[in-house]
């Protein structure tokens, strides 16, 4: 049996090192890589699947299914999913990464504004308000929860549903949703003054670069964790196991 590029002998050649406390395949956490930053500026915090803590966002980090992110009055952000989204973050905004289901990828957005836009045309997004659940197909749309859920559609369409009823959308229209027990308004042409252009203070460059780190980060998923101790200090070991071509995974 082989562990991608890594062979059993070799693996038991690590247990039998000195100071190697254990050995273990970890595909917990970071085996579920969905998204990369690709922009940030201001107040922008970021808490961990299963964490507490706050801790800034940083350029080009990683973001795994469960994570949060929180955005202040001045923070403002971007993304792009492994789906091949790009979603642009306004102030004041809070949304977690969902693990995907059969539709796709998805984000829950408890409250804030964002803009999203498909970076190819395989590519679809959900976005899971408290109001309805807006799911967006090789479109530039905007949502924004806050209280009254507004979704507004540049490119291609969004379907806005909620047990109450659904909503289709195509270019240039807006719904609106009171709560998740009042079905979408009828969509309507949006006006001059209702085009939003928040999202073009966000500017992501050199976006291939950071889709191609994404996809080589998540890979299989799939790492070998060992713990080394030496002159009384221990140290956290991770190896990436990658799937040979024409081979057996683990």
């Amino acid at each position: 049996m082989k562990f991608g590029n890594v062979n059993r002998s070799a693996v038991i050649a690590l247990a039998l090192l000195p100071g190697v406390l254990f050995l273990r395949c970890s595909c917990a956490a970071e085996g579920r890589i969905k998204a990369i930053v690709v922009h940030v500026r201001g107040d922008v915090e970021l808490r961990r699947s299963g964490g507490n803590d706050l801790t800034a966002v940083v350029l080009s980090g990683l973001l795994y299914a469960g994570d949060e992110i929180k955005t202040g009055p001045s923070g403002r952000a971007s993304l792009v999913t492994k789906g091949g989204a790009e979603v642009r973050i306004n102030g004041n905004s809070d949304f977690d990464i969902e693990e995907d289901d059969k539709a796709g990828e998805m984000i829950r957005l408890d409250v804030g504004q964002v803009w999203t836009r498909m970076l190819h045309k395989m590519a679809k997004l959900d976005v899971i308000t408290p109001s309805a659940t807006c799911s967006i197909r090789g479109t530039e749309a905007d949502i924004k929860q806050r209280g009254l859920l507004t979704v507004r559609v540049y490119e291609g369409h969004v379907d806005v549903q909620n047990s109450s009823g659904k909503r289709s959308l195509a270019a240039g229209q807006l719904s609106t949703v009171p709560n998740a027990g009042v079905a979408p308004a009828a969509p309507r042409r949006m006006s001059a003054s209702e085009v939003g252009n928040w999202q073009n203070g966000i500017t992501a460059k050199d976006i291939r670069k950071y889709m191609d780190k994404l996809n080589a980060e998540a890979g299989s998923g799939k790492k070998l964790e060992f713990k080394i101790v030496r002159d009384g200090k221990s140290k956290d070991v991770r190896i990436r196991l990658i799937k040979k071509q024409g081979g057996g995974g683990i």
